[in-house]
């Protein structure tokens, strides 16, 4: 998984399960929340946001989110396709269209992250200081 973005979020792009339809990405996102981050009395690592990229439109479709809780377990993915919508430039869809159509490389010094335990691991302190490495 590449990293593709930090702020609220580390975004972590699953390169190896993207799925090409012409210029149309269906692609694998982790959302790596920062530490203790919880909902209800349960902590979460992050999720899984699936995404619908048409690379020649620079637009997204949100298809689904999987949550992810300490520990590992990823919960069911919830949530239909929605319309696509223009990607915001600056924003972490940006971030993400840049490294999936464009084969941008933003945090190249970053090791690419090969589980979520690992992206966990690297997102995180990245979150907390606001720094790139």
């Amino acid at each position: 998984m590449r990293l593709a973005d930090v702020g609220r979020f580390a975004s972590f792009v699953d390169m190896g399960g993207v799925q090409w339809t012409g210029r149309v990405a269906r692609v694998r996102v982790l959302q790596v929340t920062e530490a203790g981050f919880t909902a209800g009395s349960e902590e979460f690592w992050g999720g899984w946001r699936h995404e619908v990229i048409d690379c020649a439109a620079r637009t997204i479709a949100h298809a689904g989110f999987s949550s992810i809780r300490a520990g590992g377990r990823e919960g069911p993915l919830s949530g239909d396709l929605r319309p696509a919508a223009a990607i915001p430039p600056g924003s972490a869809d940006d971030a993400v269209a840049r490294v999936v159509c464009d084969g941008r490389r933003p945090y190249a010094g970053v090791a690419v992250a090969e589980s979520v335990e690992q992206a966990v691991a690297i997102g995180r302190p990245l979150i907390e200081t606001g720094a790139e490495p």
